[in-house]
């Protein structure tokens, strides 16, 4: 799986997460994420969060820059933002409040089995 295609299923599984979209009601952050030659820039603004891809990616001043891996690690919500940038596995450019952000979507939107799921 591709990183567009790990990133399609983390903004749809987003708008499934009431409880992270306070986190983005005021946010205004635009970084772009690069794997290779791969670059996606992510939006977040006026509380929607989008992806611009390639040919459509403009200039961002903050950045998160890492192996296929990691990126899916970090999209999929298994590890935290700032555990794969002190592992060496990702290179972040952003500030601390705009990095703890970041990890709190991306950590918060993790795919989690429904609660009740294990009752029914």
């Amino acid at each position: 799986m591709n990183m567009i295609e790990v990133l399609n299923t983390f903004l749809v599984k987003i708008q499934d997460q009431a409880h992270v979209l306070p986190l983005i009601h005021q946010a205004d952050v635009q970084i772009n994420l690069r794997c290779g030659e791969q670059i996606v820039q992510l939006i977040i603004k006026n509380s929607t969060i989008m992806s611009l891809q390639n040919s459509e990616v403009q200039p961002s001043k903050y950045e998160i820059t890492g192996s296929p891996a990691a990126m899916k690690q970090l999209l999929n919500g298994t590890e935290r933002l700032r555990v794969l940038e002190q592992q060496g596995r990702l290179k972040v450019s952003a500030p601390l409040r705009t990095i703890l952000l970041l990890e709190s979507i991306f950590f918060l939107t993790k795919a989690q089995e429904h609660p009740l799921a294990k009752i029914i």
